[in-house]
């Protein structure tokens, strides 16, 4: 009996090797294609990953070039940081006129004003017997060493007569004119200075002073003064004094001298 055999079974046995030859045959294509994609991106990357390591590289050798300068700029054995802290706190903090020395500057001598008030008694006259009440007033505007210089105005009351050629004649009279005085001063001790006083005054008379004389004249004066600094700007004087007074002319010049005290109170400013 002849065996028959299934057509149906074998056709489909085709069909089935057929469709999975074709998936084989589409499958090879595509992997061919993504491999092939695959190979471009990795070569594309490639000089991208090259620049960006050489970009680096380059950038860390530049850091090491400016940290080896900046290493070669700073002083040996000072670090860079606590400098820049240093000049940091420096230019924060503002100057102050402390920190500028001050300029030195001549100390200029004290102004004073001294008020003198005296008694002269007539001497070594017996026939001019005239006596002096003054108050001097001075201002000292130089000083040379122990040297002062003073200028100022005496007043002057004249009391007394005078009996030349056996004739008496009133001697009083009111005087008033400049006055200008030197003065040496030698520190003793402590508070205590001692001078030497010289004065000269121009005086005007409100009459002929003394009689049969004229209405001007000069008062010269000399002698030792005592001065008592009792407080830093102020102080006591007093001097023994020889005096002088004659108008200086050879006719009508009846001259008369004296001796006394004169008190004094200086204030400096």
């Amino acid at each position: 009996m002849a065996k028959k055999y299934d057509t149906t079974d074998a056709a489909d046995v085709e069909r089935k090797l057929a469709s999975k030859c074709s998936r084989t045959l589409l499958a090879l294509p595509i992997a061919a294609l993504g491999l092939l994609a695959w190979q471009t991106t990795a070569m594309a990357a490639a000089p991208v990953a090259a620049a960006a390591s050489q970009t680096a590289e380059n950038a860390g050798q530049a850091t090491q070039q400016e940290a080896g300068k900046a290493e070669a700029q700073q002083p040996q054995g000072l670090p860079v940081e606590p400098v820049k802290a240093a000049e940091t706190e420096s230019a924060k903090t503002p100057s102050t006129p402390a920190a500028v020395e001050p300029t030195a500057k001549k100390a200029e001598p004290r102004k004073n004003i001294e008020v003198q008030l005296e008694y002269l008694e007539g001497r070594f006259f017996k026939k001019r017997d005239v006596d002096l009440y003054n108050v001097h007033v001075y201002r000292q505007y130089k000083e040379l060493g122990a040297l002062s210089l003073h200028y100022g105005l005496t007043f002057e009351r004249a009391t007394g007569s005078t009996t030349e050629d056996d004739i008496w004649r009133d001697a009083e009279a009111v005087g008033f004119g400049p006055s200008y005085m030197m003065r040496w001063t030698k520190h003793i001790s402590g508070k205590l200075d001692g001078s030497i006083d010289g004065s000269g005054s121009l005086l005007v008379y409100n009459h002929a002073h003394p009689g049969n004389g004229r209405a001007y004249g000069f008062l010269w004066r000399i002698g030792p003064r005592l001065t008592y600094h009792y407080t830093d700007r102020d102080a006591l004087s007093l001097a023994y004094l020889f005096h002088h007074s004659s108008n200086g002319m050879s006719t009508h010049n009846p001259g008369y001298n004296g001796v006394g005290f004169s008190l004094g109170f200086t204030h400096w400013y």
